[in-house]
């Protein structure tokens, strides 16, 4: 069954509800189990309909197509990351060692390629 409700109605109805908890609550042991289950359906009936009230048109958990939620503010934030980390790692002073120290190279040094890659830099601090 499909209802259109108000937002009075709505708001009308979790006051309602709220207030029929608390009257448990009071008239009722509240650890025994069947009233422990009641308030709980209560209590998770109330939050549905706090939520219909508040995430109206949003588009988030559309039941026409539940699979279809992409939090698109979480890909930018991380897209966002990985292209300054891409930007650094293209600007840095490393990047510059880098390609001094392999475009120093010449083909004709009688050097394995293991020594190629594993240069002694006398001006790299760690050699000091």
């Amino acid at each position: 069954m499909n209802m259109d409700l108000t937002d009075r109605e709505i708001e009308l109805l979790m006051g309602c509800i709220g207030t029929n908890i608390e009257t448990i609550k009071r008239r009722h042991d509240p650890t025994d189990p069947m009233v422990a289950e009641l308030i709980e359906e209560l209590f998770e009936l109330e939050t549905d309909m706090r939520e219909a009230l508040h995430r109206k048109g949003d588009g988030w958990g559309a039941p026409e197509d539940p699979g279809l939620v992409i939090c698109d503010a979480e890909t930018r934030l991380f897209n966002a990351g990985v292209e300054a980390r891409e930007r650094m790692k293209a600007t840095s002073r490393a990047a510059e060692r880098r390609t001094l120290n392999f475009a120093g190279q010449s083909d004709d040094d009688n050097r394995s390629e293991v020594q190629n890659v594993d240069i002694w830099d006398p001006n790299d601090p760690t050699n000091w």
